[in-house]
């Protein structure tokens, strides 16, 4: 019986360590930048999630450089002039809710394939004119990190590339 009293303690810790863990995401939204930098970049942050949030492309490709390299898909790095042309298709499908289109490979299953989400947890370290940022992507139980790198140019944060960890 001391074997059973065990299993239950650790199943009953696992619960509340995910439990912890989850109350304590913060926000993009509630983040208390340190300097101008950082309420640039959660600015930038912000925006780049409402426009995706909202299918907004117009809103979305204007936070991108037109020089950067971002995730799309499956982790396939595209040009911005390739999210010009493929954005549109990939959002429309994404919104019809195709359980077809969903990769079968839940390594692929990134942030993309939300209809919304929330990023939280920033951690941003700015050099002069470039930043990285890594936030916590959330979406029900689903946890996914995305990198971002960006750039300030004519006094604008831009972002220079992105990337999904692992879901």
């Amino acid at each position: 019986m001391k074997t059973n009293g065990h299993i239950k303690l650790s199943f009953f810790s696992i619960i509340l360590a995910m439990v912890l863990s989850s109350c304590c995401d913060t926000s993009i939204g509630k983040y208390e930048p340190k300097s101008q930098d950082e309420r640039e970049i959660i600015s930038l942050l912000n925006q780049y999630q409402d426009a995706k949030n909202h299918f907004d492309i117009e809103r979305y490709l204007s936070l991108l450089h037109d020089k950067g390299e971002f995730t799309f898909e499956c982790g396939r790095m595209v040009s911005k002039a390739s999210l010009i042309k493929e954005l549109p298709g990939f959002w429309t499908e994404i919104r019809t809710g195709n359980p077809a289109f969903i990769p079968m490979i839940h390594e692929c299953i990134n942030g993309d394939y939300y209809k919304s989400g929330e990023l939280n947890n920033p951690r941003i370290s700015i050099n002069n004119h470039t930043a990285e940022a890594t936030v916590l992507f959330i979406k029900g139980i689903s946890r996914v990190l995305l990198y971002v790198s960006m750039i300030r140019e004519n006094d604008r944060w831009l972002i220079t590339r992105t990337e999904w960890g692992q879901s």
